[in-house]
C-alpha cells in the first residue's frame, strides 16, 4: 500500500504484482457456467469429481457436465490435455466437448450428452453381457475411433466398457480422456504406469518398474480385446483379484480368453487370440483388425438400437416364492429390500445348510420388457433367482470400484509428481549446456583474443622493425653518399684529366653502396625472420594450448553429463521407490480393508446361523418328540410311569443331541474363522511377497541402468580417446605445414634478393648518380 501510495505521488506506473495467470485456448475463465447451464440432477460420480446432466438455459442443449475441484493452479494442468484432445477430436464415435469453463476453482468440461449411458451399467441393468452381433458392431465402431484417436497421435489407455457410451441411434461414444496421452511424433513411445488394471496391456505393466521398455498405440489393441471380453462376460478377466494381484497376473500368466468359449464363434474366438497377443511387436494394429471377418461384415447398427431400447424400456417385475406351501414363517428370515433396482436378502445362510433349506430361502424375480423397435413391438421376459450372496457381490464390486478409484487419484499423483521430476531434469540439463557452451565458448574466446593480440603485436612490431630499417637504410645511404660525395670531390679535384680513373672508381663506389644495402636489407630480412620465427613459435604453442584446454573440458564434460545423468537416473528411481513405497502401503492397506470386510462377513453369517440354529432345533425337537410319542402309542406294552419316563429319557437324549450340535456348530465356526485368518494372512504373505518381487526387481532395472549408464560413458570415453590421438596428429601437421610455407616464403624473398637485381634497393631507396645532377 505504502509502495502505490508513493507511486501514485511520484507518477509512477502502477506494477502488477499478481502473478500472471495462465490461459489456456479452450476454458473460459470469469464465468459462471451456472449462469449458462443448468443442472437437471447427477449422472455418476468419477474417480475425480461428480458428473451432472445440463441443459443450455438459450439453446435447451442437454451436456454432461464433469465437475472437478481444484486446489490450485498447477492441477488444473493435469486436465487440460483432456480438454485439448476432445476439443481437437472430430469423429462420429467420439463424445465431443461442448464447453469449458473454471470458475471459483472448479472445473467444468460439458461433454456430449449420451442418453444411452455407459455399457457397463446397460449389462448390470439387464444382468447379462452382450450378444455377439451387439459386441461386432461395438468392435466396429471402437475399431474406427480408435484407428481415428491413432493417426491423431493419441493413445486413449483407459478403454474399458465403462467408457464406452451410447447414443438412441445405437451409435458408441467412447469418452474419458483423463489418462489419455496426446503425442508428438507418430513413433513417440510411452512410459507411464496409467490406466485401469483389469485392462492395462502387458508392456504398460512393466513400466511400473521397467521405463526402459516404453509402449505406443498397441497398448489400446489389448485393452480393446480386454474390453470385448467384459462386453461378453459383464466382468473383465481377472476380476475376482484385486487390483495389485491382477497386474502380476497379467504379467505372467497367458492372455485371457472367453470362460464358455463353445458359446462364442470361431471368429470371434480367432480375433480376441490376434488382439490379445503378449508381444506388441506382433500384436495387429486397429487397421489390420479393421480387415478381420468378425467385424468386416458388419452393415448396421440394429442390435445397439435393439439394446438401448430395451434398456431403457419400462420394467414390470415380479417376485416368486420358492418356498413350499405350509412351511411356518418363523422357518424363514428374508429381508427384502424394496426401491433397489437389483433386490437383495440378507440372509447369509450357512454352507452346512442343505439343499432343500438352500431352496426354502430363495427367490424368482421375473422382468419383463417392453419396447418398440423399427414399428416392432418386442416383449423380453427373463428370469433371476434371488440368492442371498447377491449383496456380497454388490459390497465386493462397490469395493473394488472404491480401490480402482484410490488407485487412480495414485497414478495422478505419480504422473504429477513424474512430470515434475521431468521437467526439473530437463532443466538441470539445458543449463549444465547452457554452462558447458558458455564455458567453452569463454575459453574459445579468451584464445582467440590472445592469438589476435599476438598478430596485432607481431604486426606492429614488424612494421616498427621495417620503419627504422628504412630511416636505418635512409640514414646509412646518405652518409656513405656524402662520404663519397668529398671523395669525390677530392679525386675530383686531382683527377681531373683522368676520366677513365674517374668512371672505375665511380663504379666501385656504387659497387661498394650496392653491397652495403643488400647486406643490409639481407640483415634485415634475416633479423624480421627470426622474429617471424619466433611469433609463429608463439602461436602454435597458443593454439596447442587452446586446443589441449578445450580437449580437457571435453573430458570434463563429459565426466559431468555422465554424473549429471546418473544423479538424474537416481532421482527418478528414488521417485519411482518412493511412489512405489506409497503404493504399497495403499495396496496393505486395501488388503486390511479387505481381510477385515470377508472375516465380518464371516462373523455375520455364523451369527446368524447361531441365531437360526435354536428355532431349527426347537422344530426338530418338537417333530422327534411327536414322532416318538406316536411310536410309544403304537407300540407300547408298559404302564404310564414307564412311558413318561421313557420320554423323559427321550427328552434328555434330545438336550444332549442339541448340545453336541451347538457344539459341533462352534468347532465348524471356530474352524472356519481359523481357515479364513490364516487365508487372510495368507493374502497378506503372498501380497508382501508380490511387493518384495516389485522393489527387487526395480533395485535391480536400477543397477542395469546404472552399468549400462557407466559403460556408455566408458565406451563414449574410449571413443573420445581414439579420435583425439588423430587429431593431435592432424593438429600438428598443420603447424608443420605453416612453419614449411614460413620457410619457404623467407627462403624465395632472401633469393630474390642478389646483386644482379639492383632495382630492388628501389623499395628502400631510389639511387641517384650525382654526376648527373
Amino acid at each position: 500500500m505504502a509502495f502505490a501510495r508513493f507511486s501514485r505521488i511520484l507518477r509512477l506506473p502502477t506494477l502488477d504484482l499478481k502473478k500472471k495467470v495462465k490461459q489456456y485456448e479452450h476454458v473460459h475463465r470469469d464465468i459462471n457456467p451456472n449462469d449458462l447451464w443448468e443442472i437437471l440432477g447427477e449422472l455418476g460420480d468419477g474417480a475425480f469429481g461428480k458428473v451432472y446432466k445440463a441443459r443450455n438455459k438459450e439453446t435447451g442443449a442437454l451436456a454432461a457436465a464433469k465437475v472437478i475441484d481444484t486446489k490450485c493452479e498447477e492441477e488444473l494442468e493435469d486436465y487440460i490435455v483432456e480438454i485439448d484432445i476432445l476439443a481437437k477430436c472430430d469423429h462420429r464415435y467420439i463424445v465431443k466437448l461442448l464447453d469449458a469453463f473454471y470458475h471459483d476453482n472448479k472445473l467444468w468440461i460439458m461433454i456430449e450428452f449420451c442418453p444411452g449411458g455407459a455399457v457397463d451399467a446397460i449389462m448390470l441393468e439387464l444382468d447379462r453381457g452382450l450378444t455377439e452381433p451387439q459386441i461386432k458392431v461395438v468392435c466396429r465402431e471402437m475399431l474406427e475411433a480408435l484407428d481415428y484417436l491413432h493417426r491423431m497421435k493419441i493413445i486413449h489407455r483407459d478403454l474399458k466398457a465403462g467408457n464406452i457410451l451410447l447414443m438412441l441411434d445405437g451409435d458408441i461414444k467412447l469418452a474419458d480422456f483423463g489418462v489419455s496421452a496426446k503425442n508428438s511424433k507418430t513413433l513417440q513411445r510411452r512410459d507411464s504406469f496409467i490406466g485401469t488394471p483389469y485392462w492395462m496391456a502387458p508392456e504398460v505393466v512393466m513400466c511400473e518398474t521397467m521405463k526402459d521398455a516404453p509402449y505406443d498405440y498397441k497398448a489400446d489393441v489389448w485393452s480393446l480385446g480386454i474390453t470385448l471380453i467384459e462386453l461378453a462376460q459383464i466382468e473383465p478377466p481377472h476380476h475376482e483379484l484385486n487390483p495389485m494381484r491382477v497386474l502380476l497376473k497379467i504379467a505372467k500368466s497367458e492372455p485371457p480368453t472367453l470362460e464358455q468359449p463353445h458359446k462364442w464363434s470361431q471368429e470371434f474366438k480367432d480375433f480376441l487370440k490376434k488382439a490379445l497377443d503378449k508381444n506388441p511387436e506382433t500384436r495387429p494394429t486397429v487397421g489390420q483388425l479393421a480387415e478381420h471377418p468378425f467385424v468386416k461384415s458388419v452393415t448396421s447398427n440394429r442390435p445397439l438400437r435393439e439394446l438401448v431400447a430395451e434398456a431403457k424400456a419400462e420394467v414390470m417385475e415380479e417376485i416368486e416364492d420358492n418356498r413350499e406351501e405350509g412351511e411356518e414363517d418363523d422357518n424363514m428370515e428374508l429381508t427384502v429390500v424394496p426401491n433397489l433396482d437389483f433386490l437383495c436378502f440378507s440372509s447369509f445362510l450357512s454352507k452346512s445348510l442343505s439343499k432343500k433349506e438352500t431352496d426354502f430361502s430363495s427367490k424368482t424375480l421375473k422382468r419383463t420388457r417392453k419396447f418398440v423397435i423399427d414399428g416392432v413391438e418386442v416383449s423380453v421376459t427373463t428370469s433371476k433367482i434371488i440368492r442371498d450372496d447377491e449383496k456380497k457381490d454388490e459390497e465386493m464390486r462397490f469395493l473394488r470400484r472404491q480401490e480402482l478409484r484410490e488407485l487412480r487419484f495414485l497414478q495422478k499423483e505419480e504422473q504429477r509428481a513424474q512430470a515434475g521430476l521431468n521437467a526439473k531434469l530437463e532443466t538441470q540439463r539445458e543449463q549444465m549446456q547452457r554452462r558447458i557452451d558458455q564455458e567453452m565458448n569463454t575459453k574459445k574466446k579468451h584464445y582467440d583474443v590472445e592469438q589476435e593480440n599476438l598478430e596485432k603485436h607481431q604486426k606492429q612490431t614488424i612494421e616498427k622493425m621495417e620503419s627504422d630499417h628504412h630511416v636505418k637504410l635512409k640514414e646509412e645511404t646518405r652518409r656513405i653518399k656524402v662520404e663519397q660525395e668529398r671523395d669525390r670531390h677530392r679525386f675530383h679535384d686531382q683527377m681531373k684529366l683522368k676520366k677513365k680513373e674517374e668512371e672505375a672508381f665511380l663504379a666501385a663506389q656504387k659497387n661498394l653502396l650496392d653491397k652495403t644495402l643488400i647486406r643490409i636489407i639481407s640483415d634485415n630480412k634475416k633479423e624480421i625472420a627470426v622474429m617471424e620465427k619466433g611469433c609463429l613459435d608463439k602461436k602454435h604453442q597458443l593454439i596447442r594450448e587452446r586446443e589441449a584446454t578445450i580437449w580437457d573440458l571435453e573430458k570434463k564434460n563429459l565426466y559431468e553429463r555422465h554424473q549429471l545423468m546418473k544423479q538424474q537416473l537416481k532421482d527418478q528411481y528414488f521417485l519411482q521407490r518412493h511412489q512405489l513405497l506409497k503404493k504399497h502401503e495403499k495396496e496393505q492397506e486395501q488388503m486390511q480393508c479387505y481381510n477385515q470386510r470377508m472375516i465380518e462377513l464371516l462373523k455375520a453369517r455364523q451369527q446368524q446361523e447361531k441365531s437360526r440354529q435354536p428355532k431349527i432345533q426347537r422344530g426338530e425337537a418338537k417333530t422327534r418328540m411327536a414322532m416318538f410319542k406316536k411310536s410309544l402309542r403304537i407300540n407300547s406294552t408298559g404302564s404310564n410311569s414307564e412311558d413318561r419316563e421313557k420320554v423323559k429319557q427321550f427328552s434328555l437324549q434330545e438336550e444332549r443331541r442339541q448340545k453336541a450340535e451347538r457344539l459341533h456348530q462352534q468347532q465348524k465356526h471356530d474352524n472356519q474363522m481359523r481357515e479364513m485368518i490364516g487365508q487372510c494372512d495368507a493374502n497378506i504373505r503372498e501380497l508382501q511377497q508380490l511387493q518384495n518381487e516389485k522393489c527387487h526387481l526395480l533395485v535391480e532395472n536400477e543397477t542395469q541402468r546404472l552399468k549400462h549408464l557407466d559403460e556408455q560413458h566408458n565406451q563414449l570415453l574410449k571413443d573420445w580417446r581414439d579420435q583425439l590421438k588423430p587429431r593431435k596428429m592432424a593438429l600438428e601437421d598443420e603447424l608443420k605445414m605453416k612453419k614449411k610455407e614460413q620457410k619457404a616464403f623467407f627462403r624465395m624473398s632472401q633469393s630474390s634478393e642478389s646483386p644482379s637485381s639492383p632495382n630492388k634497393l628501389s623499395k628502400f631507396v631510389p639511387y641517384q648518380d650525382s654526376s648527373t645532377t
